[in-house]
């Protein structure tokens, strides 16, 4: 099969969800035999931060994938690009960046090519301002298609353009379509049996420590007497040494720290649960509770605990006891749902099917398509 020569296009590539399926849908285009390369717009922000050129820079060189910053200006970014589409004769852009769309669609008249553009958009619009949201509104229609990773921001998104006065071939032209993410399978660990081994069930919690991702909760729920058999694996990108310090003097070996690491530079083992206490506020419409964390862990075999109200992107996930839906105000639910758990162990054809069904290829053969 013949695939469109491809550029991905995204802000940066900091350590984060969007990035890192950009960054998983590079390694499997390279792995069909496309070409590989991506352009990201905010180089200082990238470098400045702890980022995924640095944490996957041995895979990014093994698979010849070829990255490149953009320079500030937009203009220069779009004679930039005109120049990339031209010499490389580039087919289609699979862009994670909203407001790139423009500079795209600018550098594919000045180019004289006909590029497809294929946008993502990774965010729910009601979290954005009211203006944030028109600008994105008005981005996406020189997109020739838009998609959104989850079936919350979906509906969010289509329900707001069809709450407009806009007309109704607008309206149509700026709906999107639902494309699950997914994970590059390759870069995953092999997760260790606890059978007849002496292993301590773990909370796992990954991602940054923002007060919407409820890092706080973690550390109560390892006070509470129920769970004080447990311990924690605390992945971030980056931590404050006096908040480690005070942890780990907190907790005298129950939390383990694991700071810039690679998912697969983990060990796992068959009783371990998944902690993603998102919180989206109180008034909150649409919810997504499922991260590409709990879609990682899944393809391992971890069941995740996840906000109650947000599971509709992966009604499969949840039919396999992977996905498990939690009031976390209600502690003892939460404590008693944790408890059940960590008695479970899940077969391998079980994180089989789970990472046939997430495997980050479908989600690019359905980009790659016409």
């Amino acid at each position: 099969m013949t695939y469109p020569k491809s550029l991905i296009l995204l802000d940066n590539f900091r350590i984060g969800g969007l990035e890192r399926l950009a960054l998983d849908q590079l390694f499997t285009l390279s792995d069909l035999g496309v070409s590989a390369s991506a352009y990201y717009r905010q180089v200082d922000m990238t470098l400045s931060l702890p980022n995924f050129l640095s944490l996957e820079k041995d895979r990014i060189a093994e698979k010849g994938i070829v990255i490149r910053g953009l320079p500030k200006s937009d203009m220069s970014q779009v004679f930039r690009l005109a120049r990339f589409f031209k010499d490389e004769n580039i087919e289609l852009v699979i862009n994670h960046s909203i407001g790139a769309g423009v500079i795209t669609r600018l550098a594919s008249i000045i180019s004289g090519r006909e590029v497809v553009i294929k946008t993502f958009v990774h965010q729910l619009p009601s979290l954005s301002a009211p203006i944030q949201r028109v600008k994105r509104f008005t981005y996406a229609l020189v997109s020739d298609e838009v998609f959104g990773y989850s079936v919350a921001v979906v509906k969010d998104w289509n329900s707001r353009i069809h709450n407009t006065f806009l007309p109704k071939f607008i309206k149509s032209k700026l709906e999107i379509n639902l494309i699950r993410n997914g994970i590059y399978l390759g870069r995953l660990p092999k997760v260790i049996s606890s059978h007849g081994r002496n292993h301590v069930p773990r909370l796992i919690f990954i991602g940054r420590n923002v007060a919407w991702k409820n890092l706080n909760l973690v550390i109560e729920l390892l006070r509470h007497e129920s769970l004080k058999f447990m311990k924690a694996l605390i992945v971030l990108p980056s931590i404050d040494a006096k908040f480690q310090e005070n942890l780990e003097s907190r907790f005298s070996g129950r939390i383990e720290f694991a700071i810039g690491k690679t998912i697969e530079s983990l060990s796992f083992t068959d009783r371990d649960i998944n902690i993603y206490p998102v919180n989206y506020g109180a008034n909150a419409k649409y919810i997504e509770s499922i991260s590409l964390n709990c879609l990682e862990m899944a393809c391992l075999g971890i069941p995740s605990l996840v906000t109650r109200g947000g599971n509709e992107t992966w009604p499969d996930l949840v039919s396999l006891d992977l996905l498990h839906e939690v009031d976390w105000d209600n502690r003892q639910e939460v404590v008693n749902k944790i408890s059940e758990l960590s008695e479970n162990r899940f077969s391998e054809s079980t994180s089989a099917t789970a990472r046939e069904l997430i495997s980050v290829k479908k989600n690019l053969m359905q980009i790659l398509r016409d």
